[in-house]
């Protein structure tokens, strides 16, 4: 037995203190994953709402990528209600909601991938319609483990720790074995390398890109190819050997810079650094193993230089265990947040259950490095089953880095402003609307308040902003709402140094009645004919020309730009008036309707002008009447600034298929 053995230490209390240090790299997470924290949703789940939501939010504390699956669906009828796909804004999943939602319950399922390539998936239910009971979801929601993934992972791992600590295993005994590990070591490097090739791929197979996951990834499968060819070139030309040591130490880093080490919430510099010591010297134990049973036996035969190989393996193994149980101990400390988490939680379980491997696996190292170092046909049946078992640790790691980190939980209490739908005014308030710049600037008046609106493009309320009202500084009322005390007269309402004058009164008759006059005459006509201009914002308007025919034709054309032809379930639609018509099928339309449903603060502001506010979209309407028939409408909501100015009702008409060629 030699000075130099692993376990032959200068006393009792540091061989129990490298003991220790490597049951607490057991567990401590190798890589461990980073997920996405759900921070929370809007509307929450199980809330019950007055007016239908535009969109939901899905708000999260790191960057996220749109993953498949998501959905929102009526719980009554099972259809959908999305009204375009799902997009990420910052850190948030947004999901576009159709207009008009009737009273009822409604389902949401929210997919995502965090930027370190994993998915998530949670569901939510909301109600629409007061005296609804809370509701709950008809949709589920899994991410479960894939077994096919856990086994690609922990071949890249394996692959990974297997080059590289053979690569080492080669700088520490080259001068004691010479030329005579190049052929051996090269095949060792060729199949670890293929390892870390083929997991990689596998991983990245169908997985959503621009994740940085998937670029570190897909950088790792670069290296490993290029790093695997000149492995199997090596036995004939021995300069590769180098090239192929090189990638398989590079590779190192690909756990580090596309796992858990790099989230927002881990320390910027300590966590990396720690990340890599813990992945590198587990890569010294687990490659010089794999080195010492295949490599060693056919590079000498000589015992000296056997002994001599296995004394410098030793050595820089116990530098490995030291460096493994600080890593490790750093690790747990910063994903854990509570002992109880070792057994409540799926990571936990899985820590166990890695602990339970690794516990033989000191008794091996024991035997391995005190009773057999001088026996090396015995030392090397026995490191066969080390590794064995350091491959059950690799797999745990492979089930880890898919598992949600206990410390995670943390992230949730952590507060975080989520943008909210904008508060809107009480239903005895005169109100009308302008377009500012891209937001909707919207007032409501009473004979004590003013209250101001402020929506952005996104649907939600702006706050922040300084808003005064005939130059008295307004308050915060909610989700873009500022109020301010009124004063009679005119109004000048303030925005960031931007001036809008609205002529509101403070008190006006009530036209509800009047409305649904207006409804009834609008349902009822044969024909109509209007002009529209719309605009999302100041730079990006059209005017359209409508022809409309009870109950179900329509034709309109932009001005320079696309027209169509509906009729019944037909559709032909053009690009510009010189394009040639292209026909599809079309869902019945009910060209009679009026564009808003339930209005609410319906009043006469002036002779033959009504304002009122649908809040269901929200939308603000001034309109303006010859009689009971409209001949001017004005719509202001989120990307829509509408007017529409009719040419007539009931007046002669033409809509029919556009002529064949």
């Amino acid at each position: 037995m030699t000075s130099r053995n692993l376990w032959a230490l200068p006393s009792p209390l540091v061989k129990r203190t490298v003991v220790l240090f490597a049951f607490v790299a057991l567990i401590a997470p190798a890589s461990a994953a980073a997920h996405a924290t759900l921070i929370g949703t809007t509307p929450a789940d199980g809330a019950v709402l007055d007016r239908a939501p535009q969109s939901v939010h899905v708000q999260f504390d790191d960057s996220i990528h749109l993953a498949p699956g998501n959905a929102a669906v009526s719980n009554s009828t099972n259809s959908s209600v999305l009204a375009g796909a799902p997009r990420t804004a910052g850190h948030a999943l947004v999901l576009p909601l159709r207009t008009g939602l009737a009273d009822g319950s409604y389902s949401v399922r929210w997919s995502i991938v965090s930027d370190d390539g994993h998915r998530e998936q949670g569901v939510l239910a909301f109600a629409v319609g007061n005296g609804s009971a809370s509701p709950q979801s008809v949709l589920g929601a899994s991410a479960p483990l894939s077994w096919s993934n856990l086994v690609l992972r922990g071949l890249f791992f394996f692959g990974v720790l297997a080059a590289a600590g053979a690569s080492v295993f080669w700088l520490l005994t080259r001068r004691v074995l010479g030329d005579r590990i190049r052929a051996p070591l090269a095949h060792l490097l060729f199949f670890a390398l293929l390892a870390a090739f083929l997991g990689a791929s596998g991983m990245i197979h169908g997985a959503p890109p621009g994740t940085r996951f998937v670029l570190v990834i897909k950088v790792a499968i670069s290296i490993a190819l290029i790093g695997g060819a000149a492995a199997a070139l090596a036995p004939t030309i021995p300069m590769l050997l180098y090239l192929a040591g090189a990638c398989s130490l590079a590779l190192l880093a690909a756990p580090t810079l596309a796992g858990h080490a790099l989230d927002r919430d881990q320390p910027r510099v300590l966590a990396p650094l720690v990340d890599a010591a813990h992945i590198a010297s587990a890569a010294v134990w687990l490659g010089g193993l794999l080195s010492l049973a295949f490599v060693l036996p056919r590079a000498s035969d000589e015992g000296s230089a056997r002994a001599a190989a296995v004394r410098r393996f030793s050595t820089a193994a116990l530098v490995a265990v030291i460096v493994l149980g600080l890593s490790g101990l750093t690790r747990a400390l910063t994903e854990l947040s509570a002992v109880h988490q070792l057994w409540t939680t799926s990571y936990g379980q899985t820590l166990l259950v890695k602990t339970a491997l690794f516990v033989p696996l000191l008794g091996l190292g024991w035997l391995n490095r005190t009773l057999l170092i001088g026996a090396f046909a015995r030392l090397r049946r026995s490191a066969f089953a080390e590794i064995a078992l350091l491959a059950g640790v690799v797999i745990a790691v492979a089930v880890l880095t898919e598992l949600r980190p206990g410390g995670a939980q943390r992230a949730v209490a952590a507060p975080v402003a989520v943008a909210q739908p904008a508060a809107l005014p009480s239903q005895d308030a005169v109100v009308d609307a302008k377009e500012l710049g891209s937001l909707v600037l919207a007032v409501a008046r009473t004979p004590a308040t003013v209250t101001v609106t402020l929506i952005g493009p996104d649907g939600t309320g702006v706050d922040g902003r300084v808003v005064t009202v005939d130059g008295a500084p307004a308050r915060s009322c909610g989700s873009g709402c500022y109020r301010a005390p009124a004063v009679p007269g005119g109004l000048s309402i303030g925005v960031g140094g931007q001036t809008v004058v609205f002529d509101l009164p403070a008190r006006a008759p009530d036209a509800s009645t009047l409305l649904r006059r207006v409804d009834r005459a609008f349902r009822s006509a044969r024909t109509a004919v209007f002009d529209e201009t719309l605009a999302s914002s100041p730079t990006n308007g059209h005017t359209t020309r409508f022809t409309l025919i009870a109950p179900d034709k329509l034709t309109y054309q932009t001005r320079g730009g696309p027209g169509a032809i509906v009729i019944g379930t037909r559709r032909w639609d053009r690009d510009s008036a010189r394009a040639p018509w292209v026909p599809s099928p079309q869902t019945r339309l009910d060209v009679m309707q009026p564009y808003w449903g339930k209005p609410t603060n319906v009043y006469v502001l002036a002779p033959n002008v009504l304002t009122f506010l649908d809040r269901r979209v929200p939308a603000w309407f001034r309109v303006t009447l010859n009689g009971v028939r409209p001949t001017r409408v004005q719509m202001t909501a989120t990307g829509h600034f509408m007017v529409d100015r009719y040419v007539g009702f009931d007046v002669p008409a033409v809509v029919s298929p556009p002529p064949s060629r």
